[in-house]
């Protein structure tokens, strides 16, 4: 039986690899590694040995990981690279091959920005896969020749060449992928994973991927891994299945965290009908559009839906119109009103760092997100990913910083200083604890570690994003 090591290297501590933008967590927050575990997944049905290696959110070392790689003794290495950690990634990788040489293929939206260019930078590593990768690998183990597969990308005399691109994955394709809170509960301590907006202990997984908006112009996984407006969903009872699975073998698990890019009304109906068909009582969380409607609020509430992630981004409608976001904040407000009323808790993203930024804009985003007040919110420096519609708007008005925004309104340390403020106004204020005071558990006494990291950052701590 082939032996696979899928690996999220190590990097920085509290380095966050698995999420839409990678950077260093002031909350400690840490995503399950759902491509990863989507791969590992398929490959044991198939009759493959696999260990996941998820690195940076056990803390492991690179020697601990080192270590772990050389008594394993795979038959074939797959490498997750981030962005900010790629260099680190590929020099890693490489030293390991060193010291034990096996097939080694990276992969992973960030390996996606620049796949040829990621590729070039190795000494060791022969092969990559751009996009969605799980049956490229396993059509590799399988002994297709490289050459031939699609996606794949093949390193030859320092000359990098990449195959034909195949389809996004259909239903009946992501349905044969085994439920991966199963490939979860088997390789992973779910303690490691914590999200403030998220019951802990809980679990990702993903019921349909891309996004069906797909034109906001600073979204990394529109723009690198599965492009453009698309959406393709696992079947519903196949979804509704996966919870029944987690209910009956998985008690510990406090709620699920459906990682779609966002659930679109027409798809939030549909699943919350058919969870209240099947009485399934899990709780669960999504990310959603800040335009869905009263009535399908409701209907997910009913369905046990407790939480939403929702990308306010900015209070000015020049900036959302500018990134293509197709909302205003007239509408966010009305929608973040919306979801109270029919009882759901929000976890407002608010960003920093647009083109048209200033101290002004930043304040008017600060003052709506205490005035809709979210039960949890994150100020974001924006990341500008190279193959962004926002990073090259950037590169071209010479508005780039060591990889980071910068404006002639509003410097990059000065929205350094202005997202601190934001986390402070929005946590040291009465609303918030009030909150506090009416789930002390929740919100206190399971976050003080949390808390102890993320007070660091918002007063004294270097600001360490990009």
């Amino acid at each position: 039986m082939k032996k696979v090591l899928l690996l999220s290297p190590p990097y920085l501590p509290d380095y966050m690899r698995n999420a839409r933008c990678d950077f260093v967590s002031n909350s400690g927050t840490q995503w399950f590694p759902i491509w990863l575990g989507c791969c590992g997944a398929l490959l044991e049905k198939y009759g493959f040995q696999v260990k996941l290696v998820d690195a940076p959110s056990y803390g492991f070392s690179h020697k601990r990981t080192e270590k772990i790689f050389l008594d394993y003794k795979p038959d074939l290495l797959v490498v997750y690279t981030g962005h900010k950690s790629e260099d680190n990634d590929v020099n890693f990788t490489d030293n390991l091959l060193d010291k034990y040489n096996c097939p080694a293929i990276l992969v992973g939206p960030y390996f996606s920005i620049n796949p040829k260019n990621t590729l070039s930078k190795s000494k060791r590593i022969k092969y990559g896969v751009d996009s969605e990768f799980e049956y490229p690998i396993l059509e590799f183990l399988q002994g297709k020749n490289p050459r031939e597969i699609n996606n794949f990308l093949v390193k030859e005399n320092n000359v990098v060449k990449k195959n034909k691109n195949r389809p996004y994955l259909n239903t009946e394709e992501l349905d044969n992928i085994p439920f991966i809170s199963e490939f979860f509960h088997h390789h992973l301590n779910f303690r490691y994973y914590r999200a403030p907006s998220e019951h802990h202990p809980f679990v990702d997984l993903m019921t349909g991927r891309g996004c069906y908006w797909g034109l906001c112009t600073y979204c990394l996984w529109v723009h690198s891994y599965i492009k453009g407006r698309i959406y393709n969903v696992r079947s519903v009872n196949s979804v509704i299945e996966e919870f029944k699975f987690i209910e009956r073998h998985m008690p510990y698990v406090r709620s699920v965290m459906i990682q779609d890019d966002t659930f679109p009304a027409d798809r939030a109906r549909q699943f919350s009908e058919a969870k209240l068909k099947a009485e399934v009582e899990l709780p669960w969380s999504c990310y959603a559009r800040g335009d869905l409607d009263f009535d399908t609020l409701k209907l997910m509430k009913r369905a046990n839906c407790r939480n939403l992630h929702v990308g306010f981004e900015s209070a000015d409608n020049k900036i959302l119109k500018n990134v293509k976001k197709g909302l205003t904040k007239e509408r966010m407000t009305r929608f973040a009103e919306d979801a109270k009323r029919a009882g759901l808790r929000i976890h407002g993203d608010f960003a920093i760092g647009f083109p048209g930024e200033s101290i002004g804009s930043i304040e008017k985003t600060i003052e709506w997100a205490c005035q809709i007040r979210p039960e949890t919110a994150q100020f974001q420096l924006m990341i500008p990913f190279p193959g962004t519609p926002f990073h090259e708007e950037l590169k071209r008005d010479n508005c780039l910083l060591n990889g980071a925004p910068t404006f002639p309104k509003v410097s990059k340390r000065e929205m350094e200083k202005m997202a601190k403020k934001a986390h402070r106004r929005f946590y040291i204020s009465f609303p918030y604890l009030w909150q506090v005071v009416k789930d002390p558990y929740e919100l206190f006494f399971s976050r003080i570690k949390t808390y102890r990291r993320a007070l660091a950052a918002i007063f004294w701590k270097k600001w360490n994003v990009r």
